[in-house]
């Protein structure tokens, strides 16, 4: 489809965007409540890429999610679902360098479908550090928005929720801790995730030739023990830590499947609710998209 770093970087006469709720993010790694031990909803196995959504919550997202590119052409939207013949959501793609933030989800296949969440970098000369994912209130009823918005974007006087994902650099790790509320119904609190970059077997069931990103649930216990990779359970991190989710880069020969997702364990069976599975995407597809368009630049470098 080309590189979609040239394919945005027209003015945009935005409006001023609506007020926002902010979500404190400042997960350090000193200590943490228990995360509450839920129960896994019937049916829903940490490692299933079956055709099914998420069992517990509005079976909108499927448990294995894939983005595709265009084939042809350069395009600013890419889609989002199991199967390139059966897409679920559009994402549009800007440049960074005007007033639209770098990713838009929307809630259908079409880029005119309204716009249920957004990334960005925190302001717009920024090196990327800090991103901003934003709910716009619509996006899903369990967040206490109708689903049935039209439109490209939010009435000014609807309230957005914001929630911060700061890049941490210690050592040679690199981590994208956040917080976001999670839970079902009025069993709500707010829990502390990261992503850290991985080798390990979460990501080579994605992709055995490509280094990913692990979601870590920070407050829980992993369902068995941590330590080496060689010994530790399965989606356990060395530390113990539950992973809930994992994404890599697609290395094999679709020239337009360029991403795969998938939730696990708690995250794979809903009881973290819609808002951790919307952010949890979103945070996902921002760290994913910073990379891809390093590439494309230093390609474009070396070229």
């Amino acid at each position: 489809m080309g590189n979609p770093a040239e394919a945005d970087f027209a003015t945009d006469g935005g409006v001023a965007p609506p007020p926002y709720s902010t979500v404190d993010t400042g997960a350090q790694r000193a200590s943490y409540p228990p995360a509450p031990s839920y129960e896994a909803v019937p049916g829903a196995a940490s490692s299933s890429t079956s055709a099914s959504g998420i069992s517990g919550v509005n079976k909108r997202f499927p448990q294995s999610i894939n983005a595709y590119f265009q084939k042809a052409g350069f395009s600013k939207t890419f889609h989002l679902g199991e199967h390139a013949d059966q897409p679920l959501f559009a994402v549009t793609m800007h440049s960074g360098l005007t007033s639209k933030p770098l990713l838009e989800l929307h809630s259908g296949p079409k880029d005119s479908d309204p716009i249920i969440a957004t990334a960005n970098n925190e302001k717009r000369w920024s090196s990327g550090r800090t991103t901003v994912v934003q709910i716009l209130p619509a996006a899903l009823p369990s967040l206490g928005g109708a689903d049935t918005a039209s439109g490209s974007g939010p009435a000014p006087s609807q309230e957005l929720e914001k929630i911060i994902m700061k890049q941490t650099n210690i050592l040679k790790n690199v981590t994208y801790p956040f917080s976001v509320e999670v839970g079902l119904g009025k069993d709500l609190r707010v829990e502390n995730f990261e992503w850290r970059s991985s080798r390990g077997g979460e990501v080579q069931g994605l992709d055995k030739y490509t280094r990913g990103h692990k979601l870590v649930r920070l407050g829980s216990e992993g369902t068995g023990q941590g330590g080496e990779r060689s010994t530790r359970a399965a989606n356990v991190t060395s530390d113990g830590k539950e992973v809930v989710a994992v994404f890599a880069q697609n290395t094999g020969w679709s020239m337009n499947k360029v991403f795969k997702f998938q939730f696990l364990e708690s995250g794979a069976t809903g009881v973290l609710g819609d808002r951790f599975a919307l952010v949890a995407l979103m945070s996902a597809l921002k760290i994913w998209y910073m990379e891809y368009l390093a590439q494309q630049s230093n390609a474009g470098a070396g070229a």
